[in-house]
């Protein structure tokens, strides 16, 4: 299939940018392909993400490992997943531990890795069987309910309140993530006709003294966990960004919410999700709401609810469009996607916090050939970019050191990679047209680098996305 590839200029491709996928693991949709496969196939898996997606522009990879209070990791508190084994509880054999893998082969690729967690989801059928003796259902059965085809954990439980958190804490603390991650679950989406049976619950609540209806405690439960993450997540690490991808409509329909013609499921009724309070409280560090529609669709227009929803971003924090990128497999073009992601980086919307696209999924870039692969490394990310800035995670800490630079012989460049604790990367640009253009992002690992003729400045970039005073050089051979 030959794809009609757009013209680019460099003033298209804005030097800071978030380029994210979101890898899933529930039911194998990403990684690993089966759970039958070898460790050794698992990890060609993996590093032939990293590379394909590295390739491609991708910057940010959200990982999903904990599908449904499992692990795909190495944890004391909760059970592997059937996903990478075959049988939850079974650890991987040969032994290996998947997110540590990723981290350090993404990260020495420049790609930022963020653990992806659902909160509440406990098992993708329903019933209990075969869940491990430590999963969070079999602990807690009072207050895992059958709901539809799911097994769910009650998010007015203080138990279940608690694990959800604590497991984030835990990933954030061991891990050397750049950032934690939930979905769009929250209280299950409905099934007609069916409660959902937390009465329990919220009748000892009332008993207890409360007095909101049970819509509105439903809707706290969820708010005091997103708070409460806030704080403890930035207190292990005041760099980790820590994000959520809500549903992509609001309220449609009410005045607090969207106005028309946006139509479409509520989610503040429904689901019991108030991502717009989360991001007007600064409760959230970046929203990604998940924008699954054409540009064109006349009720769900890709450019009405990105436009919508920065413009409730008043405190500042980041919004990274959602985008379907699986939809290529129902016939959307290609070509949709450079626009949608064009309107994310006009002007009036990234100055309202539009830093960028998640795309979902990962293997759709690994799965439909090579031309989809250079179609974004050629005319969607032809340049690589770094992550925005979070200036209101810095607590006053000072910009890391300005770099000191050696020319050797011929063209290598290298400098000091161990005097200033707070550098994470260097970042190159190169002068390309009188402007500057970043060529590469390095790890903080490497130290040295061979450069071709041009005009070069160097920067340390910290924890934070804040760069040091640029050293400019001339390489002249």
């Amino acid at each position: 299939m030959k794809l009609t590839l757009p013209l680019f200029d460099l003033e298209n491709f804005p030097g800071r940018e978030v380029r994210g996928v979101w890898m899933a693991t529930v039911e194998n949709i990403d990684f690993p392909i089966s759970p039958s496969d070898s460790v050794a196939t698992q990890k060609r898996t993996l590093l032939n993400y990293v590379d394909t997606l590295s390739y491609a522009g991708i910057n940010a990879i959200y990982f999903q490992v904990r599908p449904h209070g499992d692990a795909l990791y190495s944890s004391s508190i909760e059970p592997w997943s059937q996903y990478l084994t075959g049988a939850q509880g079974q650890a991987p054999n040969p032994f290996w531990d998947p997110l540590e893998f990723l981290i350090s082969h993404a990260h020495a690729s420049g790609i930022e890795v963020h653990a992806w967690i659902n909160p509440y989801r406990a098992a993708m059928r329903a019933s209990l069987d075969g869940l491990a003796p430590n999963h969070i259902a079999i602990q807690f059965p009072q207050y895992a309910y059958i709901y539809g085809t799911y097994v769910w954990m009650d998010p007015g439980s203080e138990e279940v309140q608690n694990r959800t958190y604590d497991v984030s804490i835990d990933l954030v603390t061991r891990y050397d993530l750049d950032g934690l991650h939930m979905d769009d679950y929250f209280y299950p989406y409905p099934v007609a006709g069916v409660p959902f049976p937390d009465e329990g619950t919220y009748n000892s609540y009332v008993q207890n003294g409360g007095t909101m209806n049970r819509e509105d405690w439903r809707r706290d439960n969820v708010n005091r966990l997103v708070s409460r993450l806030n704080v403890g997540l930035h207190a292990v690490k005041p760099w980790i960004k820590w994000s959520i991808s809500p549903f992509g409509i609001y309220r449609p329909g009410h005045p607090e919410g969207m106005p028309s013609p946006i139509a479409g499921f509520d989610q503040y009724t429904e689901l019991f999700s108030d991502p717009k309070l989360w991001l007007q409280e600064a409760w959230v560090d970046v929203l990604q709401p998940q924008l699954y529609w054409q540009i064109s669709a006349p009720n769900q227009s890709y450019q009405m609810l990105l436009d919508w929803w920065v413009a409730q971003n008043r405190e500042g924090r980041q919004i990274y469009a959602g985008n379907f990128l699986s939809k290529v497999l129902e016939g959307w073009p290609v070509s949709e996607f450079y626009e949608q992601i064009k309107i994310s980086r006009e002007p009036q919307h990234r100055a309202r916090g539009s830093w960028g696209n998640i795309q979902f999924s990962a293997k759709i870039l690994r799965e439909l050939g090579s031309e989809y692969v250079e179609y974004f490394k050629e005319h969607i990310y032809p340049y690589p970019a770094l992550q925005p800035a979070f200036p209101w995670l810095t607590n006053g800490q000072p910009l890391p050191e300005t770099l000191t630079i050696t020319l050797t012989t011929g063209s290598s460049l290298s400098w000091d990679n161990t005097s200033d604790p707070r550098m994470h990367k260097v970042v190159i640009y190169k002068q390309i047209e009188r402007k500057w253009a970043v060529k590469q992002i390095l790890p903080k690992t490497q130290n040295q680098i061979h450069l071709e003729n041009g005009a070069y400045a160097l920067v340390a970039v910290d924890r934070f996305g804040r760069e040091s005073e640029k050293r400019y050089i001339n390489i002249k051979t």
